[in-house]
């Protein structure tokens, strides 16, 4: 039983001008659709998007959305509404529930702001944890991660693909084989 071997190459890709130019050099190897997988922030998902159509465009959250803020905003109001009430009744009562919940909110987001996302997408990928830590550390001061999974044959060049441009940053490549 032959087990076909794939390698998936990936970087930190600096601007748009770097993710269109890799995006051509990787379209002359003929890989199959889908095999490339962008990874941006939000705000530049839309655009990685028109760049590459060919690609799968993941995006990485980096913070609340505008949706998410309004709910925060939302919740955070309405509980304050209560502890108002409640300080109408009993002025202590009122002022130690808004302080707790002033605290709590204040921790809550300072807790989100600091899980590092990206880099629990590239383990739900099956990326080694070497590489997920790497390329979450260099992608705050890039544009976008680039991976894209080639078969045996064509892992030389997809690397050459991604060493002509000498901006990428931390380009890494890993032998994938499916688990039996």
């Amino acid at each position: 039983m032959d087990i076909p071997r794939y390698y998936t190459v990936g970087a930190i890709v600096p601007n748009a001008r770097s993710l269109r130019d890799l995006g051509d050099r990787l379209d002359a190897l003929d890989l199959k659709p889908y095999s490339s997988i962008v990874m941006t922030r939000r705000r530049d998902e839309s655009l990685a998007r028109n760049v590459l159509p060919e690609a799968r465009v993941r995006k990485v959250e980096t913070g609340l959305s505008r949706r998410q803020w309004l709910e925060f905003s939302s919740t955070f109001f309405s509980a304050s509404t209560v502890s108002f009430l409640m300080g109408v009744v009993h002025l202590w009562t009122g002022l130690i529930v808004q302080a707790l919940l002033t605290i709590a909110s204040i921790i809550g987001l300072i807790v989100y702001h600091r899980r590092p996302r990206l880099e629990k997408q590239l383990l739900r990928l099956g990326l080694p944890d070497r590489l997920a830590g790497e390329w979450a550390g260099a992608f705050p001061s890039g544009f976008a991660l680039v991976l894209a999974t080639v078969p045996e044959e064509l892992s030389d060049e997809a690397q050459g693909a991604f060493l002509e441009d000498r901006k990428l940053q931390a380009l890494l490549a890993t032998d994938r084989r499916p688990v039996l």
